[in-house]
């Protein structure tokens, strides 16, 4: 009985091809989506998974007070003084290990190289079972040994028996290569943290922090960076709950006060999930969104499928009649249209899969994946698929036909009578409303990250070309006679030295008072260390007073002055009280950073409240000064070629500083690097919603060209009583506007309130989101009745004759 099904079911699709083609392409292109999306979160939440103890890792998490105001709320890092508290008050863990990330000179010979290191405590690889080429676990109890990757090792020394020779950092510090290991998958949180693009390459012992960088290997309360981890070994019997609870303890009794103003609670997740953090960071919940965009799309081809499957079963409605006279069952028609509907369901799965064989191979190559299909493993989750798509989609068209009796079915009642047409206008609107939800999301999503990108501009992007590495000693030195020469370039405006740059997203702070020792009202700001040129380089206008000098002593900080001039931005200026930038001229306030003593700081200056963060940030109270340990440069271009002057910035560099490579690189590419987050963000979204406007298209041209062919006869007779093609046009077109405009009451409020989710992660929002949101409406109502315009046009065109001559 199956295979007299399936072979009728076939017969039926070769029969009708356009409908079939129709049919399977959309739930293709659903399924595709779906399975795809499904791929890659599994991918996504099983990273690390290849170490033997995964499963009983777990990294440390921060939450944020919303006090600091730096744009996230959620990092994956701790304090790394937490690790030693942690391992000194928990005797049941078996193992802690941080590992914090820093940036050498890296050279052997005559090669050198600017190299990520990552420094770690000798237990990491107790925790953590790398594959060993030469040495073992015990690599980093040499405080000079270093761990490398057999890439990294082919890199300095030509081949992988690297065991035992050395290496230097910034020209000054050997290590012994201790191990060389196998490289790590690309599905590692190591190599994975999307904001932190530094591949594993390297491992140094967190003891030798201590020489380098002069670090206390106990750790700090006062660091805290992205990309710095806390890893913790449980036993068997131990789980994240029972880390969670000691954590809590260790906050509330060892955690210093000062700290607890920023950080609210630490929280434990599996290693599995490490990769995850930078989207906890940001507080965009990745996961669910891939989850909700790949079902709704898979909703909207399934129906899609319902609803032209229903118009065509309803016009079988003569063959069903004929087949309950001859004695068929009602059963036995169910199990037909089933068979009929899971046949093209496991078509579209076969071609779903035979695409994700060619997207996924190329995802890999664009986004640095490792994603493959297990087929042993997934087989059943797509067989189960398959058959859920199939009979959720087919079970309505199956039994809608089947209902009526012989005598309705032979006169095509079921297929003329109200309750067919109720059913697909429900239909229409189900999946167009859902489409129109995704295209007006999209829409919001775009333009505030437009408004994002645009008030970049505030400074000149593409004319500044931005030093890197400067936060050498033996290169600060040298940084006078750097600027003297790149000013005398005939390309170059202004070079400056800052600690940071606009949109870098490093927030460095201090606590600041009116009043010395003010604790009560003392209040953050935001710190810069820059050199006189940074607001003619940076267009940065003063209010107010006079800029920083390097003829003025007070001007130049030192770490022991008691008295510091400085510049501050208007906000700061309000905060501490002033009425306007005149008034503050020469006024002091105090640094509340050290507990025993306030330095004292006079304003010299007042500049405008810019947003120098950027992106989701807002605008901060922000304090200028000079001092000497800057660690990027600034040079502000001049004229039309840049090429030319680049060289020329470079030649400098190597005649100044010969002994560390020249890192450089425009403005633009720093904020990029922090855009690519929203600009992933589009383009998913985009590609979502276009896929389901796309088979909402598809169905809606389907259904129409099915409906035309129903109503051939009347089409006939109304050109002949004199109905012209714009008037046959308008009357099919407005048959499927009315559910199409009915779906926009559901669509546009879904999508109002998550937008408004979205726009809450931005300071700095676009106006008239409603507007957005109607206009996006507008545009899948416009697309809406192109498709089905275009359509009724060309069968409005046929000759008459042949019309009436139907059948």
């Amino acid at each position: 009985m199956f295979l007299n099904h399936l072979k009728i079911a076939l017969r039926n699709l070769l029969k009708n091809k356009l409908f079939a083609a129709i049919n399977i392409a959309g739930l293709a292109i659903g399924l595709t989506i779906y399975v795809f999306g499904g791929l890659l979160i599994e991918y996504e939440q099983t990273h690390d998974t290849f170490f033997e103890k995964s499963e009983r890792v777990y990294t440390i998490g921060s939450n944020l007070s919303e006090g600091l105001d730096v744009g996230v709320t959620v990092v994956g890092a701790a304090y790394s003084a937490l690790g030693p508290i942690i391992e000194a008050e928990l005797s049941d863990v078996e193992y802690v290990a941080r590992t914090l990330r820093y940036e050498f000179l890296m050279g052997r010979d005559d090669i050198s190289f600017y190299q990520q290191v990552r420094f770690s405590d000798p237990d990491l690889l107790r925790i953590l079972d790398f594959e060993y080429l030469h040495g073992d676990e015990t690599a980093l109890d040499d405080p000079s040994g270093i761990l490398i990757t057999e890439d990294t090792a082919i890199k300095y020394f030509g081949d992988t028996n690297a065991l035992g020779k050395t290496v230097t950092l910034d020209n000054e510090f050997d290590f012994r290569v201790t191990a060389v290991i196998r490289n790590l998958p690309l599905n590692s949180h190591f190599n994975s943290l999307l904001i932190v693009d530094d591949p594993f390459e390297m491992l140094a012992p967190l003891e030798a922090l201590g020489q380098l960088r002069d670090y206390d290997s106990a750790g700090n309360w006062g660091n805290l960076s992205i990309g710095d981890m806390t890893y913790v070994l449980l036993p068997e019997h131990l789980d994240a709950e029972w880390l969670n609870n000691q954590l809590e303890g260790i906050y509330k009794r060892l955690v210093p006060d000062d700290t607890q103003e920023t950080i609210t609670r630490f929280f434990a997740e599996p290693l599995s999930r490490a990769n995850l953090s930078v989207w906890n960071t940001i507080g965009l919940p990745v996961i669910f969104i891939i989850q909700l965009l790949s079902l709704l799309v898979l909703v909207v081809a399934c129906v899609n499928y319902t609803n032209l499957a229903t118009a065509q079963s309803l016009g079988r409605s003569r063959e069903v009649g004929m087949r309950k006279t001859m004695g068929a069952s009602r059963a036995q028609l169910l199990a037909q249209f089933l068979v009929e509907s899971l046949t093209i369901a496991s078509i579209a799965m076969l071609v779903a899969v035979a695409t994700l064989e060619v997207v996924i191979p190329l995802f890999n190559n664009v986004a640095g994946k490792a994603m493959t299909i297990d087929y042993l493993r997934t087989l059943p989750w797509l067989i189960g698929t398959t058959a859920v798509v199939g009979l959720l989609a087919g079970t309505y068209p199956a039994w809608l036909i089947t209902q009526a009796n012989p005598i309705d079915a032979l006169r095509e009642q079921a297929r003329r009578g109200r309750k067919g047409a109720r059913v697909r206008a429900v239909m229409i609107g189900a999946q167009f409303a859902i489409s129109a939800f995704m295209l007006a999301v999209v829409m919001v999503v775009f333009m505030q990250n437009r408004h994002v990108e645009e008030s970049s501009h505030l400074f000149p992007r593409s004319q500044i070309y931005t030093l890197q590495r400067l936060n050498v000693n033996s290169i600060r030195d040298r940084l006078d006679t750097l600027r003297h020469e790149l000013e005398a370039l005939p390309g170059v405006e202004h070079a400056a030295f800052s600690s940071q740059i606009p949109y870098e997203q490093n927030h460095p702070q201090s606590e600041i008072a009116a009043k010395p020792g003010d604790k009560a009202g003392k209040f953050l700001v935001y710190r810069m260390i820059a050199t006189p040129e940074f607001l003619a380089v940076y267009d940065i206008p003063l209010l107010a007073g006079r800029n920083l000098s390097r003829d003025v002593a007070n001007d130049l900080r030192e770490d022991d002055s008691e008295v510091s001039n400085v510049l501050v931005n208007e906000m700061t200026l309000s905060m501490l009280g002033f009425s306007s930038p005149a008034e503050a001229i020469g006024q002091r306030f105090y640094d509340m950073g050290d507990e025993d003593s306030s330095r004292e700081l006079i304003i010299v200056g007042v500049v405008p409240t810019q947003n120098i963060l950027g992106l989701y940030n807002k605008e901060k109270p922000w304090v200028f000064f000079q001092q000497r340990n800057v660690r990027t440069g600034s040079v502000r271009l001049k004229g039309d070629d840049y090429s030319e002057t680049i060289g020329e910035i470079e030649a400098v560099w190597k005649r100044v500083i010969p002994d560390y490579p020249f890192q450089g690189r425009f403005l633009d590419g720093v904020f990029d690097d922090v855009y690519r987050i929203l600009k992933f963000m589009n383009r998913a979204l985009a590609g979502f919603a276009f896929v389901a406007l796309a088979l909402a298209m598809i169905g809606l041209f389907g259904l129409a060209a099915f409906m035309a062919s129903q109503r051939t006869r009347e089409i006939g007779m109304r050109k002949v009583l004199g109905a012209s093609s714009l008037q046959i046009a308008r009357l099919l077109v407005w048959q499927f506007s009315r559910p199409v405009l009915f779906a926009l009451l559901l669509a546009l409020p879904a999508a109002w309130f998550a937008s408004n989710l979205y726009l809450e992660f931005f300071a700095e929002r676009i106006g008239a989101p409603l507007l957005i949101l109607l206009l996006s409406g507008g545009v899948a109502v416009l697309l809406a009745w192109g498709t089905v315009a275009g359509h009724a046009i060309r069968i409005s065109r046929s000759n008459p004759i042949l019309a009436l001559r139907y059948e």
